[in-house]
């Protein structure tokens, strides 16, 4: 009887403990991470800042790739460029055309280039809608507004490539341009709220090209150690595919752009096509400071 029941005890002990140890082994197959779970996506209230006094710090990195013939990579030999750039919601004031408006300021630095501007907005529970402008360029954030067709090379701005290799092999004058305000005409919508998927909308027609933004979806971006949920937006030229931007909001104001010109003409001093090149803009905000 004693035999049985220490047989009976090493059996049950030896049945209890493979239990365990296959109930473990099957444990250690599932792998549970919650110490940094992805941070909730809430497009209610995805809405560009609009406080007086807000601010971003950004990057800008422009480049060029797929340069072709390879003998006319010289003329490109000083890229990649970069800079920095500084946007800001500054105060309120009056224009003709939108009554009540904010005035967001923006500068970048690339080289010994600073360009300026000021652009018109308001923004409400509908849309961010900008009005008009001031200054000799193009804003980075929140929206770039004018010179639709430009590719930029230490921040100046040309109809193609052509103006491009003429600058950077001898030189090219750009006078600036008058401190006069440019009515948008009709204004344009640069963001609609809320932000959904899918939803595309009209910022520009030319009758026979028409440009439209478009929300694609949510990307995460990494500033530090935070990670920021944008929505990827795409902005759509119906007569050119070679164009392809993508801009990227979040609840914390533009975070990132992401321009890339394709299969752009290079021309010779004589205006001969002698190669083609793709050019790309990128600008990420490295620091901002959200009024509340």
């Amino acid at each position: 009887m004693r035999k049985t029941l220490t047989y009976f005890l090493s059996s049950f002990i030896l049945m209890v403990f493979t239990v365990l140890l296959i109930s473990s082994c099957g444990k250690d197959n599932v792998v549970n991470n919650n110490s940094n779970p992805p941070e909730p996506v809430d497009t209610s209230d995805f809405m560009y800042p609009f406080t007086t006094g807000s601010y971003w710090n950004y990057s800008i990195t422009r480049s060029v790739e797929n340069v072709r013939p390879d003998s006319i990579a010289h003329y490109f030999s000083n890229y990649p460029v970069t800079g920095y750039g500084y946007n800001e919601i500054m105060y309120d004031t009056n224009i003709p055309i939108g009554g009540t408006v904010r005035v967001i300021f923006d500068r970048t630095v690339t080289g010994t280039d600073t360009l300026a501007s000021r652009y018109y907005y308001t923004n409400s529970i509908n849309s961010m809608v900008c009005y008009g402008y001031r200054g000799s360029a193009t804003p980075s954030f929140p929206f770039r507004i004018g010179q639709q067709y430009k590719i930029s090379a230490e921040g100046r701005y040309f109809d193609s490539f052509a103006g491009l290799s003429s600058f950077l092999t001898n030189g090219f004058d750009v006078s600036s341009a008058q401190d006069t305000f440019i009515v948008l005409s009709p204004v344009v919508v640069t963001l609609k709220y809320p932000m959904l998927r899918n939803t595309e909308w009209t910022i520009f027609n030319f009758g026979s090209n028409i440009i439209s933004k478009k929300y694609i979806g949510f990307e995460n971006y990494h500033l530090d150690t935070a990670v920021i949920s944008c929505m990827k937006t795409q902005r759509i030229w119906s007569n050119n595919s070679d164009y392809i931007f993508y801009d990227y909001y979040s609840k914390y104001g533009q975070m990132k752009k992401f321009y890339t010109f394709k299969n752009q003409p290079v021309t010779n001093m004589l205006g001969q096509t002698i190669g083609y090149a793709d050019y790309k803009e990128l600008y990420n905000v490295t620091s901002f400071n959200i009024i509340e």
